[in-house]
């Protein structure tokens, strides 16, 4: 199994930069092609303003600051790619997440930022994280704000015995190759068998040198418990799977997932 496209999505809300070059970085490790995609549906305005007719104007001047917009994307993906030969540009003038999750089809790994679309301005704006993870039908790959390079040399598996977890550990299969150690870290409730050491036996036959550590949940929550537990071990990337409970459960009551997406301060790689 390997990774033979990496679609990276592209807006102009300031660290898209280093999030393409995150992903160029990886397809040539891996032997892949980049893909950046862009995508923002204009605002079609029908109040009327001013005299007649004035109102007719708006869709249009939305219409182009779009496409200004894509094409600035663009422009942007070109220069963080530089002279590789193997990329390709795909954009338009519709709704970003329909956009990225059609045209995931043609990749093995989505690469977004954690960036908030509520705060940013000029578009395209960014995409939410955890919409992505839901619809795209691939694994993806979430970069936080200020991080513009992944060496993922320390990989840290967050295991819970769930059909999502299990599809992240086969997903990550590419990178965990090329990983120094992967830590498979459970955290455990009431003396559960977790499984761990099953998933690091698993690694460990596939050739990546792989450990398994299971830790009890004394106060706070598992999140908070993983996240300490990689800024101990200086993890640099987090595979885990994403909303076993549902993202309105998760939105409601909290969840690994949730806290994750808004607090890991490296890169996550999560599959539904």
């Amino acid at each position: 199994m390997t990774f033979a496209s990496i679609m990276v999505s592209v807006d102009l809300a300031g660290d898209a930069g280093g999030r393409i070059a995150i992903a160029a970085r990886l397809a040539d490790a891996v032997g892949a092609r980049t893909i950046g995609v862009a995508a923002q549906a204009p605002d079609h305005v029908t109040a009327q303003v001013g005299p007649m007719g004035a109102s007719a104007l708006l869709p249009a001047l939305s219409r182009r600051a779009v496409s200004d917009g894509l094409a600035q994307a663009q422009e942007l993906f070109r220069a963080a790619v530089g002279t590789r030969s193997r990329v390709s540009w795909r954009s338009a003038l519709e709704p970003g997440l329909a956009f990225l999750a059609s045209h995931a089809r043609a990749a093995d790994l989505v690469v977004v930022g954690r960036g908030c679309p509520d705060g940013a301005t000029g578009c395209p704006l960014p995409l939410d994280a955890a919409s992505v993870v839901l619809v795209a039908g691939r694994p993806v790959l979430v970069v936080p704000p200020g991080i513009d390079y992944l060496e993922g040399r320390r990989v840290m598996v967050a295991w819970k015995d769930t059909r999502e977890a299990r599809r992240a550990v086969l997903d990550a299969l590419p990178i965990l190759r090329l990983a120094d150690r992967v830590d498979v870290v459970a955290i455990t409730h009431e003396d559960r068998v977790s499984g761990a050491a099953d998933v690091a036996t698993y690694l460990s036959a596939q050739g990546i040198p792989a450990t398994s550590a299971e830790h009890p949940c004394e106060g706070g929550s598992d999140a908070e418990v993983l996240l300490d537990l990689a800024s101990e071990g200086a993890t640099d990337l987090i595979v885990m799977g994403a909303y076993g409970h549902g993202r309105l459960r998760e939105d409601v009551l909290g969840g690994v997932t949730r806290e994750v997406l808004r607090h890991c301060p490296v890169c996550s790689f999560l599959s539904h």
